[in-house]
């Protein structure tokens, strides 16, 4: 199914300030071995939530998971230097597929964490929780190490989001930011002229701008899990090959094994191409979508219901969804395979059509309930002076104009722009507003 929301942006990981233990300097006694291997058990089990709270006496109690291992990268790190934390747990009961791991405001089973000196020269280290099935869940303290009174010349901060209209395409941009020193001209001026992208420590992508597409989709070499986990690393070069490098990590719910988890479906999952469709000469829209699932058994599909959309007339209640049984030419969705399904709206021939939602109902091999949708859309109209507004803000009239020079548009959407923002694009851009 497709995501449609805007995942919230990702930045690197920044210090939780609760504690339960007095704030200061890393002790020295934690630097006189030289592993950086920690080794911690846990057996602390959080407080109940209230969902749990409302269970029956006689409910077997779900096993806190077991936290074998935190690792700490580095024994000594600058003042907002990361520091990878990675951590290894699981359930008592053998079931680790519903693991999943905070640290401090980062969650993952390996976070960059970064963590700053206050002005009196303390630090504060932040707590490792990982949660099991129902969100059970076991803490302990990330281990000592020292943070120094230093600060690195510049840093990396990589953001992230979900790509609009996908499920598993992610944005990421890179942002370079230098740190101004006291009483100092500040440091050399950095100018990257290529980014080389590290994906889960085996995908690499090399770009000339500070930002990249990539999948995040499960590993099918991996069990299944509740959660996928993702460590992001990039470098950033300039032209006489000094690099600055950062580092993020995703904690990704997997929506397919949550759905059979829960409720026993296998989810039928759908991606269009392109991702945003436009009309022909004629007035025809047409994507084709891959279809695809993540289920150890085929799936037959047994039927496909189509929903149109209508449009209401003006001060007319909505209009009831027209539905029909169609055809996909599809009847068998293989293990591993992604089959291609095209799909059209003809707007002209259906004037009053907004969309068409197909349901897909199936079963598999083994017997389980098996659904998805997927819909296509008629596209907005082309703005026109007649269906717009015009725009009399100067700094927006001035970031529209630069933005249609930049991607050679004749028009603009909020995402160009709001994707140009983030590249900075618009950072040099002068204009002067005019007084009341």
């Amino acid at each position: 199914m497709l995501g449609l929301g805007i995942a919230a942006l990702v930045a690197g990981v920044l210090l939780s300030n609760e504690t339960d233990t007095p704030p200061g300097p890393a002790p020295s006694a934690a630097l006189d071995s030289t592993p950086t291997r920690v080794e911690v058990r846990a057996a602390a089990v959080l407080p109940s939530r209230s969902e749990h709270a409302s269970r029956p006496a006689a409910a077997p109690r779900v096993p806190a998971p077991i936290i074998d291992e935190v690792t700490v990268e580095k024994r000594e790190v600058c003042s907002g230097e990361d520091n990878l934390i990675s951590v290894r747990a699981h359930s008592p009961d053998g079931d680790d597929t519903h693991l999943h791991t905070t640290i401090g405001a980062g969650s993952g089973m390996r976070v960059p964490l970064r963590v700053w000196r206050m002005a009196d020269g303390t630090y504060e280290l932040p707590t490792v929780t990982v949660f099991g099935k129902d969100n059970v869940a076991t803490q302990v303290r990330v281990p000592r190490y020292t943070v120094k009174d230093c600060e690195p010349e510049r840093q990396v901060d990589i953001f992230s989001r979900r790509a609009p209209n996908t499920e598993e395409e992610f944005e990421f941009l890179a942002r370079i930011l230098e740190r101004p020193r006291a009483g100092s001209a500040g440091p050399t001026p950095f100018a990257p002229v290529k980014f080389v992208w590290t994906f889960d420590d085996r995908h690499i992508v090399s770009t000339s701008a500070p930002r990249v597409t990539h999948s995040l989709r499960p590993d099918p070499m991996r069990p299944a899990a509740l959660y996928s986990q993702h460590l992001v690393k990039v470098e950033a070069f300039d032209a006489s090959g000094r690099k600055v490098a950062g580092r993020s990590s995703l904690q990704l719910l997997d929506t397919t094994f949550e759905n059979f988890a829960k409720k026993g479906i296998v989810t039928v999952l759908a991606v269009g191409s392109p991702r945003f469709p436009s009309e022909d000469a004629q007035g025809v829209v047409r994507q084709t979508f891959r279809l695809s699932h993540r289920w150890k058994r085929p799936v037959r599909l047994e039927r496909v219901t189509a929903l149109r959309s209508l449009i209401p007339e003006a001060d007319a209640p909505p209009l009831p969804e027209d539905t029909a049984e169609v055809s996909l030419g599809v009847d068998l969705l293989p293990v591993g395979q992604d089959l291609e399904v095209p799909v059209t709206l003809d707007t002209r021939a259906e004037a009053s059509v907004t969309h068409v939602t197909y349901l897909i109902e199936g079963t598999t091999e083994d017997g389980h309930p098996a659904r998805g949708t997927f819909s296509i859309m008629r596209p907005p109209p082309r703005p026109t002076r007649e269906n717009s507004t015009p725009v009399l803000d100067p700094v927006l009239l001035a970031k529209v104009k630069r933005a249609r020079e930049l991607l050679g548009q004749p028009f603009v959407t909020d995402e160009d722009l709001w994707r140009l923002e983030r590249e900075g694009r618009f950072s040099d851009l002068k204009v002067q507003r005019e007084g009341p």
